[in-house]
């Protein structure tokens, strides 16, 4: 097989996501085997085993917060409508798989959150019913807590499970959401609306509860400057606070795992690069080589994992200890002549 064959038909694998509580227990997803199905990692011994295998593949998936248990989306012939199954994490190709939240009827996925305690926020969608969101605590029935005709979903569930963040466009614009925060019964808490009830066409989107005990900060994306920026809203205390990130381009942060500062992923002239933001407002440049930064976290130990390529080298999950963290199972795909960048008129 030409080499240029080899680059085109080369596995690709996803930034690992990893368990919040056993940081060793990962998850990917890789089209090694012709369809994109999850992959579960034990870091600790090397070992990866596939975890599902369906006809139209699987992708929708993540761990519960100890690392135990693997939750992915059941549809029906890839057709994005169906129920979520978990199974042990150590299964392989469904091995074990059960109905996740046994009672609740299919539908399409609209965010799923999973409690330290066991307890489970589903979002879902048809079209007779709209929008959904059911709680399950541990050993419960699914409770409905909220019913729109328009879109909507889970958002993210704080760190203690006391709040819940809902994305909806309740004003009737698709493309333009607003968040709500409410107790797990349903009880409102906080809004926050840049549409200004669909008057004005600027959207939010949850970025993430502070991973922090007792931090109800939320990050949060905005449009408020004519790009997506982040900025921090504390729903309890209705402080919003806007971030000075002094970089031209698109901008995305997540939260680093101590609550202390933000991992920047920022996009111009077609590169990609990382940095560290500090709430005194320092920016500190993350060392990558160059090329596209496709996704990027921060781990427990300070490390930052991101997928990288460029147009000399495929995709590959790197390191900045400087190695290659993960490598697509199966064939590898081979680098091309080295290239520069050369601007033009």
């Amino acid at each position: 097989m030409p080499r240029w064959e080899q680059r085109f038909r080369a596995p690709r694998v996803s930034l690992p996501e990893w368990a919040e509580d056993a940081p060793s227990r990962s998850l990917f997803v890789s089209n090694a085997t012709g369809t994109y199905e999850l992959y579960t990692w034990d870091r600790e011994s090397g070992r990866q085993i596939q975890a599902t295998d369906r006809p139209n593949g699987t992708t929708d998936g993540t761990l519960s917060p100890d690392g135990e248990w693997l939750w992915w989306f059941a549809d029906t012939d890839g057709d994005e409508f169906g129920v979520w199954k978990r199974q042990p994490f150590t299964a392989a190709k469904g091995d074990g798989a059960k109905e996740a939240v046994p009672g609740l009827p299919p539908g399409y996925p609209a965010g799923l959150a999973l409690g330290r305690d066991g307890t489970v926020v589903v979002g879902r969608s048809t079209d007779e019913d709209g929008s959904t969101i059911h709680v399950q605590r541990p050993g419960g029935e699914p409770v409905e807590i909220y019913r729109h005709r328009e879109s909507a979903g889970v958002g993210d569930l704080s760190h203690d499970g006391d709040l819940l963040v809902i994305e909806h466009t309740e004003h009737g614009d698709a493309m333009h959401s607003a968040l709500r925060v409410v107790r797990l019964d349903g009880t409102l808490v906080a809004e926050l609306d840049d549409t200004e009830g669909g008057t004005r066409e600027l959207g939010l989107a949850v970025l993430g509860f502070a991973p922090v005990k007792g931090d109800s900060r939320l990050l949060v994306g905005h449009q408020r400057r004519g790009r997506w920026e982040p900025m921090l809203w504390d729903p309890l205390t209705g402080e919003v606070r806007e971030l000075a990130i002094d970089l031209p381009g698109d901008i995305s942060a997540e939260w680093y795992p101590d609550g202390g500062a933000l991992l920047v992923a920022h996009s111009h002239h077609a590169r990609s690069e990382l940095w560290r933001h500090d709430f005194d407002g320092t920016l500190e440049r993350v060392d990558t080589p160059p090329g596209s930064v496709s996704g990027a976290t921060a781990r427990p130990d300070g490390v930052i994992e991101y997928l990288w390529s460029s147009a000399a080298e495929p995709p590959v999950v790197r390191s900045t200890r400087g190695s290659v963290v993960l490598d697509p199972p199966g064939l590898r795909a081979p680098g091309s002549v080295p290239v520069g960048d050369v601007w033009v008129e």
